[in-house]
């Protein structure tokens, strides 16, 4: 795991550890599954992992558009917040996830390190989500975020029979 080493806001810095720590676990939560398990639902309840994979890259997405990076996944509202889970034909493939995910995560740690105090201490930009009055707490509710999703991949894994991920 990357950590980012040097930033210009003390905030930034374990945020973005926060992400790095995501990004392992996540990876861990899709090793060895198939096509078939990647689409796999637990119940008519549960999203799939390739679902919780795009989803999260699309959250990701949104926030460098709230930081002022211009990025589109492609993806339109497959993966949107509350989107129901359509036919798996209609979802690019793990490759195409984990390939767009890299994107975002150079274009994400570059503004992490490149980002000032003062930038994150801005007035919440863009959508609003609960408490978050700065930047900086828009950025740390979608780390947290990613931690939510991170937990519903481990949870998935485990029902689909494969060890857990962590601790």
């Amino acid at each position: 795991m990357n950590s980012v080493t040097t930033t210009r806001s003390a905030v930034a810095a374990p945020i973005a550890t926060i992400f790095r720590v995501n990004d392992d676990l996540m990876a861990k939560a899709l090793q060895g599954l198939g096509a078939g398990e990647l689409r796999q639902r637990l119940t008519d309840k549960n999203n799939p992992m390739l679902w919780l994979a795009g989803h999260v890259a699309e959250a990701r997405a949104l926030l460098l558009r709230i930081l002022g990076e211009q990025v589109d996944t492609s993806w339109g509202e497959l993966f949107g917040r509350g989107a129901a889970f359509q036919e798996a034909a209609r979802y690019p493939s793990a490759q195409e996830i984990k390939r767009v995910m890299e994107e975002i995560n150079r274009k994400l740690y570059a503004k992490l390190e490149t980002s000032d105090d003062q930038q994150l201490a801005e007035p919440a930009k863009g959508m609003e989500l609960p408490g978050a009055k700065t930047v900086a707490d828009q950025v740390a509710l979608f780390a947290m975020h990613d931690s939510y999703h991170v937990g519903q991949m481990a949870y998935v894994r485990k029902g689909l029979g494969y060890p857990r991920i962590g601790g």
